[in-house]
């Protein structure tokens, strides 16, 4: 088990946070040049989710959860938190030093499509997080032998709407959500494919 991040204070609608030298993360590039730090989630990191739960506006829960919640429950916080990074993985993503989204992927029985989710943080929305998050999420289910990755969130959930949007996914739209399937063979391989496995394999 890696170090979880050591340090966590509430600064205005942001996540101060400093990652221990020994944790495993990477750096990837997202708008305009902006550096986007991203680490496998590990079980010490359950006090950011539930503080990133009232980070997120009203508006933003909706989208992610389908309703307006307002806290999560001690059994959620475990399901979400306790990742073994195999059949349940799940990173992190910060920009400079504070928490900016996460994003995972659940695979339910061998075979199946892994379902997705991707959170950004109403602060850091339309700057390239959900979509640094998705090609590590990618990189490693492919990795992994993983076939296809399915999407599914409610019709205003930006993130995933403009990932769908960025790979000419073909999608359907029911009930005021969205959602698509895309084969992971269809993606190009990644161009720091080899350190975001690297990175995986550290924290496993």
């Amino acid at each position: 088990m890696c170090p979880g991040m050591s340090e966590r204070q509430q600064l205005g609608r942001s996540m101060r946070i400093d990652l221990p030298p020994q944790r495993p993360r990477l750096v990837l590039t997202g708008k305009d040049g902006e550096l986007i730090t991203l680490s496998p989630l590990e079980e010490s990191d359950r006090g950011f989710l539930a503080a990133g739960l009232e980070e997120l506006s009203i508006e933003s829960r909706y989208s992610r959860f389908g309703q307006g919640v307002s806290r999560l429950s001690e059994r959620e916080l475990d399901y979400l938190s306790a990742v073994d990074q195999r059949s349940h993985v799940a990173w992190g993503a910060a920009v400079a030093g504070e928490i900016a989204g996460v994003g995972r992927y659940i695979v339910s029985a061998p075979g199946e499509c892994a379902e997705l989710a991707i959170t950004v943080l109403d602060a850091f929305q339309r700057r390239g997080i959900g979509i640094a998050l998705f090609r590590v999420l990618a990189t490693v289910a492919r990795h992994d032998g993983l076939h296809e990755l399915c999407f599914e969130a409610q019709a205003d959930n930006d993130a995933v709407a403009r990932i769908m949007r960025d790979f000419d996914l073909a999608t359907f739209v029911a009930e005021g959500a969205i959602g698509a399937r895309l084969r992971l063979s269809d993606l190009p391989v990644d161009s720091q494919a080899e350190e975001i496995v690297e990175v995986m394999e550290k924290a496993r």
